[in-house]
């Protein structure tokens, strides 16, 4: 039986970060009750939806999951267990800030089934915290990752992130020192992006903020790849190391174009074919779903050549890879004549004949080959 992933956006936060892109509102709290009544709904509405799969993995993503209490977080697992079939080992990852979940709380999830935690430290240091809108210090990353251990959290994320302007070299270095010093299972360590219709792009734009060079971002990056390494860690996709079998099973159901379920405003499913997504905004979430009708703002089904695109787009950001079966499958030529007729231009691709996979180097330019490859 087939294995998809679920995923549960909660929009709500205490205030919107800088360089944030993701669907989320600021002082709501008085619609939360309301809302995981509706997401409850929601999932109901959908039990029809994938019916011959086992759920492995459970996401809770925001927004800030940990706003919602435990009565309430229980009630949408609930609502899951009773609608889909879960796996019995299922991993059940909620995202939280540092500050703003106590110990009691944590206890809690964790008795509720909440087995993962991914926590957004983003850095160590006051300064690029306080740039970035990050309401944490450093004092209550390393605190919330202490009480989370002691409430029996065995696998847990922390998020990091790099090239922040005025961000030097040794002050990622610290960064990685400090994150690795506290031993999480898994570390996502991401470039800072300049999104559109954030906070951050309207900086850059009006030169008040200056992302550093692309010379500087790199070496970033192959900086973590190496420091990361020599600490055991494993590299599994571009932005992301674990510990032995600690990868995370839910984000390589999106990577591997496997099917996963959505529900919240914002929230994007997959079946295997079928693409849909939810409109970004609360209030239409919550009248439609009085309505008993879904949210959706939109749905497509993919082409060969879209399914071929996403492979290449989500597979190569993969170590492993991307499956060559499943890519021969989706063009209409020959594959290999095809790959070897950008090897010359970019002679980082590997083809082992199981997997499509970059070499170190070629991560570095992985947009820029990811682009050429697609099929147009």
């Amino acid at each position: 039986m087939n294995k998809s992933g679920i995923y549960l956006h909660i929009p709500f936060c205490k205030t919107k970060c800088i360089y944030c892109d993701f669907y989320s509102v600021t002082k709501r709290d008085d619609s939360i009750d309301k809302f995981v009544n509706c997401m409850v709904k929601e999932i109901k509405l959908n039990k029809n939806r994938l019916e011959s799969t086992i759920f492995d993995t459970i996401f809770f993503g925001g927004g800030t999951p940990s706003v919602l209490t435990e009565n309430q977080l229980e009630n949408i697992l609930n609502t899951l267990y009773e609608n889909f079939n879960i796996d019995k080992k299922v991993e059940i990852t909620l995202e939280c800030n540092p500050g703003e979940i106590t110990f009691e709380k944590l206890t809690h999830f964790r008795k509720i089934g909440i087995n993962r935690l991914s926590i957004g430290f983003q850095s160590f240091s006051e300064k690029n915290l306080k740039f970035l809108g990050r309401l944490h210090s450093s004092k209550q990353s390393i605190s919330t990752f202490n009480h989370a251990r002691k409430a029996g959290f065995d696998n847990i994320n922390i998020d990091l992130i790099y090239d922040i302007p005025k961000q030097k070299i040794k002050d990622w270095k610290d960064d990685l020192f400090l994150g690795t010093s506290l031993e999480p299972e898994h570390i996502s360590a991401y470039s800072l992006t300049v999104e559109k219709n954030t906070v951050l792009h309207s900086m850059v734009k009006n030169k008040t903020a200056i992302m550093p060079s692309e010379e500087i971002d790199k070496k970033m990056f192959l900086s973590t790849i190496s420091y990361l390494e020599q600490k055991n860690y494993i590299h599994y996709e571009i932005s992301n190391f674990s510990k032995k079998n600690k990868e995370c099973a839910h984000n390589l159901h999106y990577w591997r174009l496997e099917p996963y379920l959505a529900f919240g405003p914002g929230a994007h499913g997959f079946d295997g074919k079928k693409r849909w997504w939810n409109k970004k905004s609360i209030d239409y979430y919550i009248n439609q779903i009085d309505q008993n009708i879904l949210p959706i703002e939109f749905e497509e089904t993919l082409s060969k050549k879209d399914s071929f695109n996403e492979t290449i787009m989500n597979g190569l950001r993969l170590i492993e890879g991307a499956k060559i079966q499943k890519l021969d499958s989706l063009i209409n030529q020959n594959l290999e004549n095809y790959i070897d007729s950008f090897t010359e231009k970019w002679p980082y691709i590997n083809n082992n004949g199981k997997n499509l996979s970059l070499n170190k180097k070629g991560l570095l330019f992985a947009d820029e080959i990811i682009a050429d490859l697609f099929l147009i």
